[in-house]
């Protein structure tokens, strides 16, 4: 019968073992899921909403291939949607029934721009062939090819399956303990065969029994160790719990029911979680996004200032920082001694200030500097991008004053909004400020604005203030006179509000200054980069030359007893001409 026990034991132990075997090998589960397009569609672009990323858990394997170039990137969903418009495109949706990516053509446009470096972009791959990520459900992937062909067709996404096998361990913890125990009763078995055989005595003979020399030990009074059983059960329990204990380390977690649940499972927000993220307004960027930028930036700025390069700055540069760039080039060109415009460096981006807002333009405030360059002062950058298509450009490039203090702003993630030129919520709408600031470097403490604006730290009334005027004017001979005007141009003020309800305003001031001669047959002569920009040497009906100014203040809030501080400026001639 003990035969028969080890028997079944044997048995029922080498099947449970090789049932949880098969488990990890016959049955084991697919380690992944995929889904491939099953398109045609001839679109130039291929869109991959976040959505269909996310149908099943896991980071996303994406394999891209086709004739011709083949490009991807992702962003933002809205700002990949906007970048598309109107382009004829492939927009994919999975089928779980058929594991498959579906794909549905609309849109009428028959080409894209180059979509390489564009400042939408989060990520980026040229050449793209295969790339995991593991993207949320608000970011969607775009794949081109060259912008006018058909965007590759052969894409798939491949997404980790859960491949544990709970059942592996109990099966193969008590497969080991069935065959242990059927070894345990075969021997139990061989034992007892051999005792229930009995001494086998020879017959005959009158020849007393021999007495072993330990008996005769004992006789003697010796201490003899005795035969124990306990030694024999020793020997048998320690491969039993040495087998057993290394079982159960060699199983992973994933061979064994978890309670508890799913460990690995996203948490569900809370009802307070999601209000507050549905409440949070949109940044224009992602401080990934602007440190790219300003990179860019600072890298088209050293090149287009080296080479004084006009079209190459028009990339990157628009409006008043534009506008005294190009000057600046043509003047270079002429005068040698002429500096160029404060370096911009993207090593240290001490401020970040995107807009909150999804549409278009949109607005970023930067701050950026180079630790290593003490002859430099920081630059506060105003970048403006138009459309989705378009490149963030500088239009304030402005060199920070020494003692300049900037207010509190907003991380990154919350951003700030814009406020409109006209707003009534600051202590002088934005539209307004550059204006009254002229009127301050025109006649200084009797101008009507003066006690709006701090006077200490200032130093550009030092440089074209009043006093700088007036001497100036004095300087000239009695054959010429010197006027003084200054405007700004509309729609140019860019204001983003700061954490004590004021704003960061940035401003253009045009300053204007005009030579005539007052007697018949005087001349006006020209030097330096008047000279060099106008091209003219004297004239008789005299000089007009215009100085561009940016300038950046701190605008209080409205009833505020704090005054407006200029935070900084950068100024320089943009245009000379003779009188007409």
């Amino acid at each position: 019968m003990r035969f028969v026990l080890a028997i079944v034991a044997f048995v029922i132990g080498l099947l449970l073992v090789g049932l949880g075997v098969a488990q990890r090998t016959v049955f084991a589960p697919p380690s992944s899921i995929v889904a491939q397009t099953s398109t045609t569609a001839k679109a130039p672009v291929t869109v991959i909403p976040g959505t269909v990323l996310n149908a099943n858990p896991g980071y996303q394997r994406i394999n891209i291939s086709g004739s011709g170039s083949v490009f991807a990137a992702y962003g933002k969903t809205s700002d990949v949607d906007a970048w598309v418009g109107d382009a004829a495109h492939t927009t994919l949706r999975y089928d779980a029934d058929k594991s498959e990516l579906v794909g549905r053509k609309t849109g009428s446009a028959t080409s894209v721009p180059d979509p390489r470096g564009s400042d939408l972009w989060y990520q980026e791959w040229d050449d793209a062939g295969q790339f995991t990520v593991r993207l949320p459900q608000d970011v969607s992937m775009v794949v081109v090819s060259d912008g006018k062909s058909a965007a590759p067709s052969d894409v798939s996404v491949t997404w980790p399956s859960d491949t544990a096998t709970p059942s592996v361990g109990p099966l193969m913890t008590a497969g080991t303990v069935f065959v242990l125990g059927g070894i345990v009763l075969l021997v139990w078995a061989f034992l007892h065969q051999r005792r229930s055989r009995g001494p086998r005595r020879r017959s005959g003979g009158t020849r007393p029994p021999r007495v072993r020399a330990s008996r005769r030990a004992a006789a003697a009074g010796a201490q003899v160790p005795s035969r124990s059983r306990r030694g024999r059960r020793s020997l048998i329990a320690v491969p039993v719990v040495l087998v057993g204990a290394l079982s159960l380390a060699g199983c992973s977690s994933e061979y064994w029911p978890q309670g508890g649940g799913d460990a690995s499972a996203t948490p569900t927000p809370s009802a307070s979680a999601t209000g507050a993220a549905e409440q949070a307004e949109p940044t224009a960027a992602t401080r990934q996004q602007i440190n790219r930028v300003v990179q860019r930036v600072a890298e088209v700025a050293t090149k287009a200032d080296a080479d004084k390069d006009a079209s190459l700055a028009e990339t990157r540069f628009t409006g008043p920082a534009l506008e005294l760039r190009k000057a600046n080039y043509q003047i270079r060109d002429k005068d040698q001694d002429v500096q160029a415009p404060p370096a911009i460096s993207a090593s240290d981006i001490s401020v970040a200030l995107p807009q909150q807002t999804d549409s278009w333009p949109r607005t970023v405030f930067v701050v950026a500097s180079d630790p290593d360059d003490e002859k430099t002062a920081p630059q506060a950058l105003t970048l403006v991008q138009e459309s989705a298509r378009d490149d963030y450009k500088v239009m304030y490039d402005v060199s920070l004053e020494a003692d300049a203090e900037l207010p509190s702003v907003a991380p990154v993630s919350i951003g700030a909004a814009q406020l409109a030129s006209d707003s009534k919520l600051l202590a002088l709408a934005p539209d307004q400020v550059a204006t009254a600031y002229g009127d301050i470097l025109s006649k200084d403490t009797d101008s009507e604005d003066a006690a709006l604006f701090r006077s200490d730290g200032d130093d550009l009334r030092a440089k074209i203030g009043k006093d700088y005027k007036d001497k100036k004017s004095a300087s000239l001979p009695d054959t010429a006179k010197i006027e003084y005007s200054s405007e700004s141009p509309d729609d140019t003020a860019v204001a983003l509000a700061t954490n004590g309800a004021g704003a960061l305003v940035s401003v253009n001031l045009n300053e204007i200054e005009k030579v005539t001669p007052t007697a018949d047959g005087a001349e006006v002569n020209t030097e330096g980069a008047v000279k060099a920009l106008s091209g003219v040497d004297s004239s008789k009906k005299g000089v007009s030359a215009t100085y561009g100014v940016q300038l950046l203040f701190s605008v209080p809030a409205v009833g505020s007893d704090d005054k407006i501080v200029l935070l900084g400026f950068t100024q320089g001639l943009i245009a000379a001409s003779e009188v007409q």
